[in-house]
């Protein structure tokens, strides 16, 4: 949709918890400021993958593919 321009669009916001033991990172990835998936995990690249994915997949039942 953005093309060469998507990274004028998109956003990551993550966080780690502030307890060490197990740290849990929470990533969330914003379009256009718009918050389109969320996602706990055990490692920052989990939680990210997985945000991703929601999102994808919130994208799709918008009708973006």
């Amino acid at each position: 949709m953005y093309g060469p321009n998507v990274s004028d669009h998109t956003r990551w916001e993550v966080k780690k918890s502030s307890s060490p033991n197990p740290p849990t990172w929470q990533a969330s990835l914003y379009i256009d400021d718009m918050n389109y998936g969320t996602a706990l995990a055990n490692t920052k690249g989990a939680a990210q993958d997985e945000a991703a994915r929601i999102a994808y997949n919130n994208l799709r039942r918008e009708g973006f593919s």
